[in-house]
């Protein structure tokens, strides 16, 4: 008998064992690391369309089709086919840049975004350029065509019974295979509040501590995963990375950053994803894809139990077709040879997914057929030619887009022309100032056309005139240089013109940089010293003469002079000059050393 009750315990013992065995199987599985995939996109600005690029290949200029939404879509569907536990966010700036938006005012984006599927998408900097109005027609059209995500910006707040109450949430919590992850968008706000229109009814807060706080909120209501979807660009997420605690991924926008390898495609800002740490020195992953439909992220991160990021990779992918052109000897676009395609396509191979050849999504296709056909009909009339290649970056030396930058020391190309146009436009000017960021794209040598004019100059912007004196020109220079260099402003505000010459030294400090300023006698042409106290007559585009991207000089003299709008479509002013010279035999040119606005520039 006492064998037998020692029989029973051993066995008691030995079933004890494989249950506890068995519930400690259980408790390794509720640990296992949690995986999830983060597709992505940033400022899209109404590249609705695929585009054309070009890129050096073995000494050749090779042109190539990139982009667009149905190619973004195509790779969405087949990603999120591959893996269910996967969110899809744009990061900001979704409309302003083309004619899909001059002529639609956001219908034709909110047609194609409705059809992705996003998940969430924050608001750009962008976003109020139409005012209140204007960003609360395209939410609801939005709306209507079915968009399903969530609309973000903690940091920006309607007061109540302003239109857009109700329409903007501080952030979202999606359930990702039984996971709860916590999405909080954060728009730059100086630079939308000075380079945008919103109304005096929009409410702005910083970026960092409104995203601490709503932190704090969602770890306390449980939940350890928090994407922060971001519009303030690279180098401010990662120093808001740095200060924040509980942040795990910055899925950004802004700065139009590309980050990765990309061989001969385009030159990259850094690592994709860059990895820093938060002030509880825990991981951080921050993404951004670059700009214009191009590029859309793939980002993996997997997380502990305890919502710490143990791991995160991916990523951004350039979207092209399968068709490569180089010129002939007649200067016409042909496929390249077989040799030279099988060369192209080993080169794209082995980038590892950074560039791949994705087809388009037939669905997407069809929806912008409709709006593509009217702008068709109008991009497509020619309205002159350029001489040669016409190179748009923002600051002299400074990459800008797929532009490098080192080679043009003194700045755009294009910028001064468009300042030019806006000169010749209005008569009575005397000189004409325009900011960089208003001016949108390069132009390729050969016809520009309507279309080309609109994306150089997208806004709904018209010419202002004012009467200003010397030292007020001089002022408003340093405004636009202080406004990026002192004042974390657009680097959009970076000024350009035409009638004025000057040097700029950066290494001085603030109203110091603008040097040796020039301004050109309208009758006899000539150049002389500008008269601090004699008052010359200034154009400008409306924008900046409300005093946006930091130009405030303007803001005060008409204070106390007034100003004339003059109502003329500031891209007419281009299509007119354009006009002009082709109907004199001329094509569009660089402008000669003796009319460029920059003399020299000092880092």
């Amino acid at each position: 008998m006492m064998h037998k009750n020692l029989l029973f315990s051993f066995l008691y013992f030995i079933v004890g064992l494989l249950v506890i065995g068995c519930g400690s199987s259980s408790s390794t599985e509720d640990k296992a690391p949690f995986k999830m995939t983060i597709l992505h996109m940033n400022d899209s600005h109404s590249h609705l369309d695929s585009e054309s690029m070009n890129f050096k290949f073995d000494n050749q200029k090779i042109y190539y089709n990139s982009g667009g939404y149905a190619r973004i879509a195509s790779k969405i569907q087949e990603l999120k086919n591959e893996n269910k536990n996967t969110l899809v966010l744009h990061a900001g700036d979704v409309f302003q840049g083309t004619l899909y938006y001059s002529l639609y005012q956001g219908d034709a984006d909110a047609a194609l975004m409705s059809r992705v599927g996003f998940d969430a998408y924050t608001l750009g900097n962008h976003s109020f350029d139409d005012g209140d109005n204007g960003l609360k027609h395209f939410l609801d059209r939005l709306k209507e065509d079915g968009f399903n995500g969530d609309i973000l910006s903690a940091n920006i707040v309607p007061d109540n019974g302003n239109i857009l109450q109700g329409d903007l949430k501080p952030y979202a919590v999606k359930e990702v295979d039984g996971q709860k992850i916590a999405i909080i968008g954060i728009t730059i706000s100086g630079k939308t509040q000075n380079s945008s229109n919103p109304s005096n009814e929009i409410k702005f807060f910083d970026e960092k501590a409104t995203a601490q706080k709503y932190i704090d909120k969602l770890t306390k209501d449980g939940i350890n995963k928090i994407i922060l979807l971001t519009h303030i660009g690279y180098k401010k997420d990662i120093d808001m990375a740095k200060s924040l605690k509980g942040v795990d991924v910055i899925v950004g926008g802004d700065s139009h950053t590309y980050l990765g390898d990309f061989g001969d495609f385009a030159k990259s800002s850094g690592e994709y994803p860059t990895i820093v740490k938060d002030a509880d020195g825990n991981n951080v992953c921050i993404v951004q894809a670059g700009q214009y439909t191009k590029l859309l992220g793939d980002l993996d991160v997997e997380f502990d139990n305890n919502g710490i990021v143990t791991f995160c990779s991916g990523k951004a992918i350039m979207l092209i077709e399968d068709k490569f052109l180089q010129k002939d000897a007649n200067g016409d676009k042909v496929e390249v040879d077989e040799l030279t395609k099988d060369k192209i396509l080993k080169s794209i191979r082995d980038l590892n997914g950074s560039v791949e050849i994705v087809s388009d999504d037939e669905d997407i296709l069809t929806a912008l057929k409709p709006f593509k056909d009217q702008i068709d009909v109008t991009k497509a009339e020619r309205i002159g030619e350029a001489a040669t290649d016409l190179a748009h970056i923002r600051i002299p030396g400074h990459n800008y887009g797929d532009v490098n930058g080192s080679m043009y020391p003194l700045g755009s190309e294009i910028a001064p022309i468009v300042a030019k146009a806006f000169y010749e436009e209005y008569r009575p000017a005397d000189a004409c100032i325009q900011n960089a960021g208003g001016v949108r794209i390069s132009v390729s040598k050969g016809d520009i056309s309507y279309g080309t004019a609109y994306e150089l100059l997208p806004f709904s912007n018209t010419i202002y005139a004012m009467k200003m004196k010397g030292a007020e020109i001089k002022q408003v220079l340093e405004d636009a240089l202080s406004n990026f260099a002192d004042n974390g402003g657009s680097s959009g505000s970076f000024p350009y013109a035409y009638g004025l010459k000057y040097d700029i030294d950066m290494t001085k400090g603030q109203d110091n940089r603008i040097q040796n300023l020039e301004i050109k006698e309208r009758t006899t042409g000539e150049w002389n010293l500008i008269d601090n106290n004699r008052l010359y007559t200034v154009v400008t585009n409306s924008y900046i003469a409300g005093a946006k991207d930091g130009y405030t000089t303007f803001a005060k003299v008409q204070d106390q002079r007034g100003g004339v709008d003059t109502y003329l479509d500031y891209a007419m002013s281009f299509v007119n000059y354009t006009k002009k010279l082709d109907i004199d035999g001329k094509k569009v040119e660089k402008l000669p050393s003796s009319e460029r606005c920059i003399k020299s520039f000092k880092e």
